[in-house]
Formats: structure tokens, sequence, C-alpha cells
């Protein structure tokens, strides 16, 4: 299994008690949660960006994997935060 599996494991099992903990606050926290989220996915875009900007491709062999599950990960946190600022109701 590889690490972009791992991560994509790793966000289904999270998910439920990521989305059980982001419905149970307060709107302005969810709105938190979300922009901190939405700060890391940046970074990571980023950083992806560097490396491609440095002639490596990111995207082809092991040497960045770490990078791309983390991204996928985040990518996930992210829609989950998403999901619980504009689809629920106070």
């Amino acid at each position: 299994m590889g690490n972009q599996d791992t991560a994509s494991d790793l966000a289904d099992a999270f998910g439920s008690f990521d989305r059980a903990r982001l419905i149970r606050m307060s709107e302005t926290d969810r709105v938190s949660q979300l922009d901190a989220r939405q700060l890391l996915y940046e970074y990571l875009n980023a950083l992806w960006a560097d490396i491609e900007r440095a002639g490596e491709r990111p995207d082809v062999g092991e040497k960045y994997q770490a990078i791309a599950a983390m991204r996928e990960l985040i990518a996930a946190l992210r829609t989950t935060a998403f999901e619980a600022v504009y689809n629920t109701s106070e």
C-alpha cells in the first residue's frame, strides 16, 4: 500500500469523527477550521509547485509520495470543513 492509499484510508476513517466534531462546533469555529485547513492546503500546493519549478516531477516515483499523500489528506480535511460550514445550519 502506497502513501496515497494510506492517506485516503486515513481520511475515510477520520472523516466521520471530524464531521461529528465540526457539526458540534459554533459556526465561527467551523469557519476557523476551514480557514486553517485552507492555509495548509495552499502551503502544500506551493511546496508542490516549488518542486515542479526546480525541474522535478513530484507526481512520478516515490521521492515525493509523502507530499502527495499530505496533499490528498489535507484536501479531504478541507472538503469536510467546507461541507460543515456550508451544509450545517445553526
